[in-house]
């Protein structure tokens, strides 16, 4: 009788650490080694736009919205933010439950760092509720919570792909704002490499789906609920577009440029 492979280990669904909008020592550790280890490869980073992020009445970074960063090219995207953004409100992130998993190292950093939302790899629908609760969890207490939206095929650089329907049912159902974080040049990588992150104006999710404010609101999974999602991402990809081209041109080298380790750092991070 063939051996089954052994099922790769990934974590379980739901929000692991607290909720909070607090760094806390080791995210401030890894933080940083993170921002060395970029400093080391060369890395350039371009920042615009932090101006745009929600602050409270003395202009401090407040917590309670979505990141959306886009596009997503390489596992190395979340950790863009990560580094450039204040490390307070901290962000809690929602990726693959695998690839939070896929070594001993990353599970002792996951397990340390917290803030993190897997989506295990069967997609089970039961699971849905729970990624919606440990997100409306991280808003409610003043958190940022962060997601690489897109879904589907790989797209030419510049452009994004299709949008998953996570963040909308989320924004919609807490009436949480959507602060789009714009990568360039994430999707090449070398020694050297400029990489441009630009903060977009904060995104009101019921005026992307073309609602009321003064409306009642939507029936969870009701089909008035579906079409206002599909309104929702419609109209933040149409926001989305132009910044993602020209933060990709704005990243590209110049011609003849020498790009030193390309395939060993690119390779690295898909």
């Amino acid at each position: 009788m063939a051996r089954q492979p052994t099922p790769e280990p990934e974590l379980a669904a739901g929000l692991h650490g607290p909720a909070t909008p607090e760094p806390g020592r080791t995210y401030r550790i890894l933080r940083r080694c993170w921002q060395l280890a970029a400093a080391g490869l060369g890395l350039r980073f371009e920042v615009s736009g932090l101006e745009h992020l929600p602050r409270d009445a003395a202009g401090r970074p407040i917590g309670g919205w979505i990141a959306a960063g886009m596009p997503h090219r390489t596992w190395i995207d979340p950790f863009v933010p990560w580094m450039l953004l204040p490390a307070r409100p901290r962000l809690t992130f929602f990726g693959d439950a695998r690839t939070m998993a896929r070594s001993p190292l990353r599970r002792w950093v996951m397990t340390r760092l917290g803030g993190v939302i897997p989506i295990p790899a069967a997609h089970d629908p039961r699971a849905v509720p729970v990624h919606l609760a440990a997100a409306q969890d991280v808003l409610r207490h003043g958190g940022v919570f962060c997601l690489l939206p897109e879904t589907g095929p790989a797209t030419p650089p510049g452009t994004i792909r299709r949008l998953g329907a996570g963040i909308a049912y989320i924004a919609l159902r807490n009436g949480t704002p959507i602060v789009p974080l714009i990568l360039g040049g994430t999707h090449e990588l070398y020694l050297g490499r400029r990489i441009v992150l630009r903060v977009l104006p904060p995104l009101d999710p019921l005026g992307l789906a073309g609602l009321d404010p003064a409306a009642e609101l939507l029936v969870p999974g009701s089909p008035d609920e579906r079409a206002a999602v599909h309104r929702l991402l419609a109209a933040l990809a149409e926001a989305v577009a132009g910044p993602v081209l020209e933060a990709h041109e704005r990243a590209e080298p110049a011609p003849g440029t020498k790009k030193r380790g390309v395939r060993r750092l690119t390779g690295a991070f898909r």
